[in-house]
């Protein structure tokens, strides 16, 4: 599994799945034409977590946390690997846990060796599993590895505010990638 390539060990993670009533193919389609805008809960919960940004930034327009693969590509996130109709990684380094998350932005060919004290580097997958009867099985898992004592006390902080959101977010788009795939695929 590629998540294991680039992120082996880590200090915190969760993990959350679904089953589909479609094809992996149109599962995976789904996935990466994902749109959170369609999400009032997940909109809400990224207002939250954006208003620091809002309130230092009056006229900030960024793109996002991630309403969107795009959005999340945009915003800092690396696409790390793409297996068509499979599986999606996804990598971040910084430090995210400030009012301002200081993102790190680099190739992807740079992500399994960067070592930087005082940072995190995160690894998400989105994993796509044929089952029997023209089901299949949505998962998604995000590994954290913290780069120092320093960057695991102040995550530590971070992850237990923003755990119950991240989660209720990756269940959220586990769910909107299920109905439009069971939507697509009927």
């Amino acid at each position: 599994m590629p998540l294991e390539d680039f992120l082996p060990v880590w200090d915190f993670g969760e993990r959350h799945q679904t089953t589909v009533l479609a094809r992996p193919e149109v599962v995976f389609h789904c996935l990466l034409a994902m749109d959170l805008r369609r999400s009032p809960l997940v909109g809400a919960l990224y207002f939250l977590r954006e208003l620091p940004l809002r309130l230092k930034h009056a006229d900030w327009r960024g793109p996002g946390l991630g309403k969107s693969l795009e959005d999340m590509l945009k915003a800092g996130f690396i696409q790390l690997e793409r297996r068509e109709g499979r599986e999606l990684v996804l990598g971040l380094v910084g430090r995210p846990w400030g009012l301002t998350p200081e993102l790190i932005h680099l190739p992807a060919s740079e992500f399994t060796s960067f070592d930087r004290p005082g940072t995190v580097k995160v690894a998400a997958n989105f994993l796509v599993e044929p089952l029997t009867g023209g089901v299949c099985r949505l998962s998604t898992e995000t590994r954290v590895q913290c780069r120092g004592p320093d960057a695991r006390r102040l995550f530590r902080r971070y992850w237990t505010v923003i755990r119950p959101g991240s989660g209720l977010i990756r269940r959220e788009m586990l769910r909107l990638v299920r109905r439009e795939a069971q939507r697509v695929g009927a």
